[in-house]
């Protein structure tokens, strides 16, 4: 029998969906943060571990104590750098990083909770840096799922959609590739950014995820055999295309009194964006047949995104990345 506060082991809990995650998990259950350098604003329990490192770089008596206290893990540590110098770092956080939590788990006999990414569904085309790093991306992320699938204990595996800032956010977060795009538009480059207007990209409110995490942590912990699945936690039909981003940064850059002029350029103009974040705008976007994502968010939420609360979000972060 669990007892009536169980303890969750979470990784991660610096980063983007981590900060997020962790007081609303900190609101229902005990929490132990395996942390490597940083350590969370929360008033939390830490245990140092590296996940680069065979058995987490914990000694057999440390790795011991720890299993004795926890009842379920969230992994949500991972490498989502756009071009990282090594690219082989995907696969050692990414993937070796995910078997040795797997294993912990193993030891402890308890379920994991495993943040993917929508990313593993793709596969990117070309040999540019860009294109490479976010091959090496997602076939990391698809690696750790194929290791779930082999772990003895329950695996709950979340595929997330791109995410937008928390509504509370004051800044944008950093490396996030909504926020990335969405300041260089609006840096009133005369030449644009040189995507299709239709093309789309899947990007999720980030309190949506965190409450989606939250009710299936619940889930694991209750024993329930439905969570232990693919889960996709995505806008779905919801999606965004680049046009809509383009207009909520035109309208914002007018409300301001701020000089406007088209923000997108045909990809095949010849003009000077076309390396870093032009080329991996161009990547980041889906052509208007691919379909969108499965979407899973009712599952365990009372409904799905609509268009009009992405929009909304949307003219909000915008707000966030005026240069």
């Amino acid at each position: 029998m669990l007892p009536s506060r169980p303890t969750v082991l979470l990784t991660g809990s610096t980063g983007v969906i981590g900060t997020s995650l962790l007081p609303a998990l900190a609101a229902r259950h005990h929490i132990t943060a395996l942390v490597r350098h940083r350590r969370p604003d929360a008033p939390v329990a830490c245990v140092e571990g590296d996940l680069t490192a065979e058995d987490l770089g914990m000694s057999t008596s440390r790795r011991r104590e720890l299993a004795a206290k926890i009842d379920v893990i969230v992994h949500c540590a991972g490498l989502t750098a756009m071009a990282p110098p090594d690219l082989t770092a995907f696969d050692t956080i990414n993937a070796e990083g995910t078997r040795r939590i797997l294993r912990l788990a193993e030891e402890t006999g308890v379920p994991v909770l495993l943040l993917s990414s929508a990313a593993a569904a793709f596969q990117t085309p070309g040999e540019d840096l860009a294109a490479r790093s976010m091959r090496a991306y997602s076939t990391s992320k698809r690696r750790a799922e194929e290791l779930a699938a082999h772990c003895t204990q329950p695996v709950a595996i979340v595929r997330p959609a791109l995410l937008f800032a928390a509504r509370n956010a004051t800044t944008p977060p950093r490396h996030q590739f909504p926020h990335a795009l969405l300041t260089a538009l609006l840096q009133d480059r005369a030449e644009g950014l040189p995507v299709n207007p239709d093309h789309w990209c899947d990007v999720l409110p980030i309190e949506m995820l965190t409450d989606y995490l939250t009710a299936l942590t619940d889930a694991l912990l209750r024993g329930d055999t439905t969570a232990a699945a693919l889960h996709w936690v995505t806008a779905g039909q919801a999606r965004l295309t680049a046009a809509d981003m383009e207009r909520a940064c035109l309208d914002y850059l007018a409300e301001t009194g701020r000089p406007t002029r088209p923000l997108l350029a045909p990809p095949g103009a010849t003009h000077r964006r076309s390396h870093g974040m032009a080329r991996i705008a161009q990547l980041g976007f889906q052509p208007p047949e691919q379909p969108a994502l499965p979407s899973h968010l009712d599952r365990l939420l009372p409904s799905r995104l609509t268009r009009e609360a992405a929009l909304e979000a949307l003219a909000r972060n915008v707000r966030l990345c005026i240069p």
